[in-house]
């Protein structure tokens, strides 16, 4: 007689069966409740979403009017004070402009112009621009329009992106004596961008920005973003069409966000308040929450009523939820489960898991690295400089700072095109790399200006050093065959620094006093 030969039996078919009949109708009812109650619920937040940011843009737009109003009132009154009290005397003229700019933070620098386009007296006094021509279209045409302008964003003589409001001067027999003119610096500190600055990004991701009537931007969060033209985005363009309202928008980051958008009348500007439509999830997980807490104990009941051995066989799916939970939250190899070999495909999800946990720890890493480096030269960048810093002043290390700056950069630019520029800037950061220890650091700060951090120097030994980057970089060849010049101010830390950005601002300071001084050359900050 032929022997019948069984087939190898793989697990247990009928609890399999009865496990999977509990997880899939336990799943179903869930993934149905979830969903459903989700999708409402996210419909809901986000149209509540817009709504709010409709209404925080217009309460900005009303009080960025009523500053604006007043700026303009300011120079009105000035400019009346300047034809109804004429004076020979220069230095009195000099006072009076002085005190008009100093009664209020409106403006960063007041200009009194004569129609022959010839600055008569600027404040402060050391901008020494009195006795110079205007050059720039948009302050000659402010001029010549006789009447109060606001201008567009624009590159002004000072080499500052700044704003300009000007208001005519006009003589009691109607003769025109030229403008008074007030200048915004849209990237330092004065009324306007203390307003604006003032909770300007949210902890859920929402924040605002301003632009003109032209679609540059005036101010934003990110002051890298300032005099940036945006008006291919929609919410711009419907501002720059005198229309306020709301509406998912698209931005060039390809990023989307629920917008509200109002106009800024009396001027023409816009603001723009958004919140990540991402964020929105943040909100609905309170649903989420609260539906569990109400399906969960029905779905256990249900599943121990159909077979208690659905339990069993289920809690190494549990086990494996639980720790993708606490991985989900940030809680790296806490409670890692140990499972029986013999139940295949949750060894087999254990394993994805484990994978899984691996990738996420190297994304963590690779990101972590990205967002402290600067992509161009490798370098440290500003927020990795902020963080070391404050971490440094707090534990009173004692250190150095050098700040430099290229001379002249944006001739390079110019000249050679962005390209040549980009790799001079690499090639500075080599030199810097070279002058310096390995428990020193470099940094990108910002455009053409580094920074360096000397972990316990001396003033001589700061200064060699410097020096050394200094001449080093003075004889480096560069890819366009061009030498370029450095700026350096320098300073140390002293005992009782209390915060890293007063360093910075000495260190700032002498850099300024290293390129008044005719530049390619460094200047240590004195008390």
């Amino acid at each position: 007689m032929k022997k019948i030969t069984q087939p190898e039996v793989r697990g247990i078919r009928l609890s399999t069966f009865m496990c999977g009949l509990a997880f899939l109708t336990s799943f179903l009812i869930l993934f149905s409740c979830l969903f459903i109650g989700y999708t409402q619920e996210r419909q809901s937040i986000e149209q509540q979403v817009l709504e709010l940011n409709e209404i925080h843009a217009k309460e900005l737009s009303h009080i960025t009017e009523s500053l604006v109003s007043a700026m303009q009132h300011s120079l009105d009154e000035s400019a009346k004070y300047i034809v109804n009290h004429p004076t020979q005397n220069k230095q009195l003229a000099q006072n009076n402009l002085d005190y008009f700019r100093n009664s209020s933070s409106f403006f960063n620098a007041v200009f009194l112009i004569r129609p022959n386009r010839t600055i008569e007296l600027n404040s402060p006094a050391s901008l020494n621009q009195a006795g110079t021509k205007l050059t720039s279209k948009i302050s000659i045409d402010a001029l010549e329009a006789k009447r109060p302008t606001i201008s567009s964003p624009y590159i002004g003589k000072i080499n500052r992106t700044i704003i300009l409001m000007t208001h005519p001067l006009f003589d009691h027999s109607g003769q025109y004596q030229g403008m008074l003119a007030g200048a915004l610096y849209l990237q330092k500190k004065n009324e306007l961008k203390e307003l604006l600055g003032t909770n300007s990004r949210k902890t859920d991701g929402s924040y605002f920005y301003v632009v003109d009537r032209k679609g540059n931007i005036i101010y934003h969060p990110d002051s890298s973003m300032i005099n940036t033209n945006v008006q291919q985005n929609k919410v711009v363009q419907a501002l720059m069409q005198g229309k306020s309202g709301k509406q998912v928008v698209e931005n060039s980051k390809n990023r989307t966000y629920l917008a509200g958008y109002s106009v800024i009348s009396n001027v023409g500007w816009g603001v723009v308040f958004q919140t990540p439509i991402e964020n929105t999830n943040i909100y609905s997980s309170n649903l989420i929450r609260s539906t569990l807490v109400y399906l969960v104990p029905v779905i256990i009941l249900f599943m121990l009523l159909i077979f208690w051995l659905s339990r069993w066989l289920g809690k190494p799916l549990y086990l494996l939820a639980a720790y993708a939970q606490n991985l989900a939250a940030g809680h790296h190899g806490k409670n890692r489960p140990q499972l029986a070999r013999w139940n295949y495909e949750a060894r087999q999800l254990h394993h994805a898991i484990m994978m899984l946990e691996e990738e996420t720890r190297e994304k963590e890493k690779r990101l972590q690295s990205e967002a402290n480096q600067d992509p161009l030269t490798g370098l440290l960048n500003r927020r990795a400089l902020q963080s070391i810093t404050d971490n440094w002043v707090s534990n009173q290390y004692s250190f150095a700072v050098i700040i430099l700056d290229i001379d002249h950069f944006k001739l390079v630019n110019d000249t050679y095109g962005h390209p040549a520029g980009d790799e001079v800037l690499k090639m500075l950061a080599s030199v810097l790399r070279s002058q310096v220890r390995t428990e020193d650091l470099c940094f990108r700060y910002g455009g053409e200006e580094f920074v360096i951090l000397l972990y316990e120097v001396t003033e001589q030994e700061v200064m060699e050093v410097a020096e050394r980057i200094r001449q080093t970089t003075a004889i480096f060849p560069t890819p366009m065959g061009h030498k370029i010049t450095i700026s350096l101010g320098v300073t140390l830390s002293l005992e009782g620094t209390a915060e890293a950005q007063q360093l910075f601002k000495h260190a700032d300071t002498a850099l300024y006093q290293a390129k008044e001084n005719g530049r390619n050359q460094t200047v240590f900050y004195q008390v």
